[in-house]
């Protein structure tokens, strides 16, 4: 009796520790948010040799050629956590502004970009994620009047990782590309085919990100799962600059949101902008870590600060919103 009782002495506190530990560093609360319009959907297909699986929110009273927004998960995880780490807020946003979201799942929760070095399976099956985009804008354009020349990615780290490929390998699918807590690959990281061609792109990346390093360098699953080094944020917005024939003195450099309480919470914005060609824009949430900041959705504090005072989503369909549609396709 004596020696369970010790037992229990040593092994209550270690579970009060534990508890203690994952309610601080992993717990999330679920957000909280009105329903949208309608109920999301799901649906399946077929992408070569697999059925690939996806979900989807088309707004009540919808009018034809709607522009169409992807919405691509991290590593690890699926469409549920895509649409809690967003708290809902794109399908609320397609309710206001009249788009479709879909939000594609990953091969094994895993999403096949450009990184040499990451060799989860998506990567080492060499899976058609970009083929996937692309039937699913013609069965969304011949199923629900969506406009293929109007067709958007937002993708949180793994998945912003796919959209910098479909920026780099397909330019003519999207019309815009957003890539949240992601920067591009370095060159010696770098397992794709750049076309050349210039794209929108726009990058929102935590200055405290403890897994995609804000200024370049490794990245890795908190030294677990090796994905080779990336490029500092600026550098990988200023690629895309590049490509769409900015000047280096073309950058327009302004505070996009600060707190008032705390200034040094604030998020800077890199913009390049001018007739005639792709816009770039980097949003530099200053202090905030792997993550979509806003403010219905608190991340675990594993992932580092979340930034509640700046809307992340608004930003992105904002600049989803002014970019001209991609030529039409034969």
């Amino acid at each position: 009796m004596r020696k369970t009782t010790r037992v229990l002495t040593l092994l209550l506190p270690l579970a009060l520790l534990l508890g203690g530990l994952y309610l601080y560093f992993l717990h999330t609360p679920t957000p909280s948010t009105a329903t949208p319009s309608a109920e999301l959907q799901r649906g399946r297909i077929q992408v070569g040799e697999l059925q690939r699986d996806y979900a989807f929110h088309v707004p009540a009273g919808l009018p034809a050629k709607a522009p169409l927004l992807f919405v691509l998960h991290g590593s690890l995880q699926s469409i549920d956590d895509i649409r809690t780490y967003s708290a809902y807020q794109f399908e609320h946003l397609a309710d206001e502004h009249g788009f479709i979201v879909v939000y594609p799942q990953g091969f094994k929760d895993n999403w096949n970009d450009c990184r040499r070095a990451a060799d989860y399976p998506a990567r080492t099956r060499n899976i058609d994620d970009l083929g996937l985009l692309a039937a699913l804008v013609q069965r969304f354009a011949a199923e629900h009047a969506a406009d293929p020349r109007r067709a958007f990615l937002v993708g949180y780290s793994n998945g912003g990782q796919l959209g910098l490929r479909a920026a780099l390998e397909r330019p003519q699918l999207l019309a815009g590309v957003a890539a949240v807590a992601a920067n591009l690959p370095t060159d010696a990281n770098l397992d794709c085919a750049p076309s050349g061609q210039a794209v929108p792109v726009l990058l929102m990346n935590g200055t405290r990100d403890p897994i995609n390093p804000y200024n370049g360098g490794p990245v890795s699953l908190f030294g677990f799962g090796d994905r080779g080094n990336v490029r500092s944020a600026y550098e990988s917005a200023l690629y895309f600059a590049n490509l769409a024939g900015y000047p280096r003195e073309a950058v327009h450099s302004s505070t996009a949101w600060s707190d008032p309480a705390d200034p040094a919470q604030r998020v800077s914005l890199d913009q390049w902008q001018a007739e005639g060609r792709a816009e770039v824009a980097l949003y530099g949430v200053i202090g905030g870590g792997h993550l979509l900041p806003q403010a219905r959705f608190r991340a675990p504090r594993l992932l580092g600060p979340t930034l509640s005072g700046f809307d992340g989503p608004q930003a992105i369909w904002d600049f989803f919103a002014r970019q001209q549609p991609v030529p039409a396709q034969p």
